[in-house]
């Protein structure tokens, strides 16, 4: 299976390391671009919600 998108799965489950670990790494940027690892922010250690606001930031998304 060829895969669009580097954070698809191309398997079932946690099996395909390289899309979970894509998925860790996006996740970690968009947590430290909102500061979130800032002792001061309201929603630090909180990953929930971090991909939905920043879909269609990035250059190249559509969210559909």
């Amino acid at each position: 299976m060829q895969r669009p998108d580097p954070m698809m799965s191309a398997s079932y489950g946690a099996t395909d390391i390289e899309s979970q670990n894509n998925r860790i790494v996006w996740l970690d940027m968009l947590y430290k671009l909102e500061g979130r690892d800032r002792a001061d922010h309201p929603k630090r250690g909180l990953y929930t919600g971090l991909h939905k606001r920043h879909f269609s930031t990035f250059p190249g998304t559509d969210e559909n």
